[in-house]
């Protein structure tokens, strides 16, 4: 695994820390992936106008007011277990170690 040093603004580095106080560097990657896959897909898509031309940007209205009604669905927050799904884990954890 790469280790990187860089420098940002002191507003963003807080922000970072409220959100993901825990494991920064997980956060900056998976930021990281997806402006990676962001700019993968425009230059995807600058291909595709290459090869078939422009949009015509009447249909682009069409399929916009198709799913303006639409709401994208929310990620549910990860599940933290309960203390008996934790007790049954360690349970499960000990069993093994002892056999």
């Amino acid at each position: 695994m790469a280790k990187l040093s860089i420098s940002i603004p002191d507003e963003l580095a807080e922000d970072i820390h409220d959100l993901a106080p825990l494991n920064v560097s997980a956060f900056v990657s998976t930021a990281i992936r997806h402006e990676i896959d962001r700019r993968a897909l425009f230059a995807f898509l600058d291909e595709l106008e290459d090869e078939l031309g422009p949009v015509d940007e009447d249909e682009v209205a069409v399929f916009n007011e198709a799913f303006s009604s639409v709401q994208p669905k929310e990620p549910s927050p990860p599940r933290r277990p309960g203390p008996r799904a934790r007790s049954s884990a360690s349970a499960q954890t000990r069993s093994r170690s002892l056999s």
